[in-house]
């Protein structure tokens, strides 16, 4: 009867709203950040230096260590970490939790 295929068509077009609101809910968390993302600063040398964006839900410090170097210069590491690493001999490690907070 004409109903039964209205109520049919009623459904099939019920269950393709519930598919596009599916769809873009989807697509909006893949596109909106839900979490904060650290970024920090790395070093690769004393005077390069660029942003890296941490592991959201890995990374939860950023870091900067040093040491002395070849001719009285100093060696220089930094970037994003778990924890804050651990301190070697003649080492200074600096750990912080904000934006580019390791300078």
């Amino acid at each position: 009867t004409p109903s039964t295929w209205g109520h049919f068509a009623g459904s099939r077009e019920h269950h393709k709203m519930k598919t596009l609101l599916l769809t873009l809910v989807v697509v909006t968390i893949m596109c909106l950040d839900l979490g904060y993302t650290l970024t920090c600063l790395t070093h690769k040398s004393v005077v390069f230096e660029t942003t890296e964006t941490c592991l959201p839900g890995v990374h939860k410090v950023c870091y900067k260590s040093w040491y002395p170097g070849p001719s009285g210069g100093r060696k220089l590491d930094a970037g994003c970490a778990a924890t804050c690493p651990r301190k070697l001999p003649l080492q200074t490690v600096e750990c912080c939790t904000t934006d580019n907070c390791n300078r």
